[in-house]
């Protein structure tokens, strides 16, 4: 039996919010658009997520951003144990969805990169005539038998596994379900749909930045050829094989000597900045190469900031062929000089606004595309000049919540 509930007006609807991220979450595409952007237009937003390692409260609720969170137990416990402990927990947590919808009566229980979740999601949104919607920010299940295959990561086999049942409960469960499903980018939506999703079911919902992070065409320095700072902000990971970069700088030192080239980030695991280490040290370039490790998100862009070029390399394999690069549009909102190889959004973006062009895959591509620019400054600081306006008008938060929040009225009038 469906028991359909009493909605509230469109423009105070209320939304369940359940993500695989930790609290407090920090990624900005769910903290800007969902604790600011969404309350900002009359959304209630209440939040179910597992507590991050370093919380301290064991309370089951907690308030942030003026937004009610439930919060699922978390084991401090490390290694094996501690992760069995938290899945276990995570499936607790997952079982809530039920009793919360119950009682909250939700316009939208919305479910992020999470399957098993979305399952339960389903079943409250039909009791209690809610919405369903699930949120698909990465084809985690294919990085997964990828990383298995290749033998990336710890225990693949084990992950090999959870590969394919993931994607069975996304593909043929999760998905059908759903009343209506946002995802990363076009090509992403073009994926989803080969395995029978309707196109017309999703909408593409790309990353951006926050208004007031946005700068000025003025901001655009000419990259200086005397000794040039070359950058890569972002996640290190084996699968973005991103040591290659490594190779990259020791082709361009044989033009600009001076060059250097800094990661402002870390490696998921310990392995993945050992990659980049180890190939520094094989090419005799370790005096070159910085690894910052994880830093605050002011500081990470203060580095930016001071950088002549930076880089945005994608892999290309088709796990990451659906990403909508963060990284790209941070650097163009900083009026910087960018490198970037070939890939669906960002050759889109890079056209359309004219920063540049993209390269193949390739140490020599990559190279020879650094050399081009410090070799023609004023050139180069001419198109990282049309960067900020361009993503003022299509990649901000309050633009990208415009586009959300149209979704949800549009989906919720269906019934009215």
């Amino acid at each position: 039996m469906v028991v359909t509930q009493k909605k509230t007006s469109l423009t105070a609807m209320k939304v369940l919010y359940v993500t695989e991220d930790r609290f407090p979450p920090f990624r900005a595409d769910v903290v800007e658009l969902f604790a600011y952007q969404l309350p900002k237009r009359g959304y209630s937003i209440d939040w179910l997520m597992q507590r991050g390692m370093g919380a301290v409260s064991s309370d089951r609720k907690t308030t942030w951003h003026d937004s009610q969170v439930f919060l699922v137990k978390c084991s401090r416990i490390e290694g094996v144990i501690g992760r069995l402990l938290n899945n276990f927990y995570g499936f607790l947590g997952d079982l809530s969805i039920l009793p919360i919808a119950l009682k909250g009566q939700y316009d939208v229980i919305q479910v992020r990169d999470k399957f098993f979740a979305g399952l339960v999601a389903w079943l409250a949104s039909r009791l209690t005539g809610a919405k369903f919607i699930h949120w698909m920010s990465y084809p985690f299940p294919e990085s997964k038998l990828y990383q298995a295959k290749n033998k990336l990561v710890p225990y693949h086999r084990l992950v090999w596994l959870k590969g394919y049942a993931t994607r069975f409960m996304l593909y043929r469960l999760v998905l059908p379900l759903a009343d209506h499903i946002f995802v990363q980018s076009e090509r992403m939506r073009e994926d989803v749909a080969h395995e029978g999703i309707p196109m017309a079911k999703m909408t593409p919902v790309p990353m951006g930045i926050r208004s007031e992070q946005v700068g000025q065409s003025a901001d655009a320095r000419a990259p200086d050829p005397d000794a040039p700072l070359l950058l890569y902000l972002g996640i290190i990971l084996k699968l973005r094989r991103t040591e290659m970069l490594v190779g990259v700088l020791e082709r361009v030192r044989k033009k600009f000597p001076a060059a250097r080239l800094v990661y402002v980030g870390e490696g998921q695991l310990p392995s993945d900045r050992e990659v980049v280490e180890e190939e520094a040290r094989r090419k005799g370039l370790s005096d070159a190469v910085t690894v910052t490790g994880f830093l605050p998100m002011e500081e990470a862009w203060e580095y930016v900031r001071g950088a002549d070029i930076c880089f945005s390399p994608f892999y290309p394999i088709p796990v990451l062929l659906s990403t909508s690069p963060t990284k790209l549009i941070e650097y163009m909102a900083m009026a910087k000089c960018i490198v970037a190889n070939e890939h669906p959004e960002q050759c889109q973006v890079m056209q359309e606004s004219g920063v540049g062009r993209c390269v193949p895959w390739s140490e020599e591509a990559f190279a020879d595309e650094v050399c081009r620019l410090l070799g023609a400054p004023e050139e180069a600081r001419k198109a990282a000049a049309l960067g900020p306006e361009w993503v003022r008008v299509h990649r901000t938060y309050d633009v990208i919540a415009q586009c959300v929040d149209d979704t949800y009225k549009r989906l919720l009038s269906m019934d009215g």
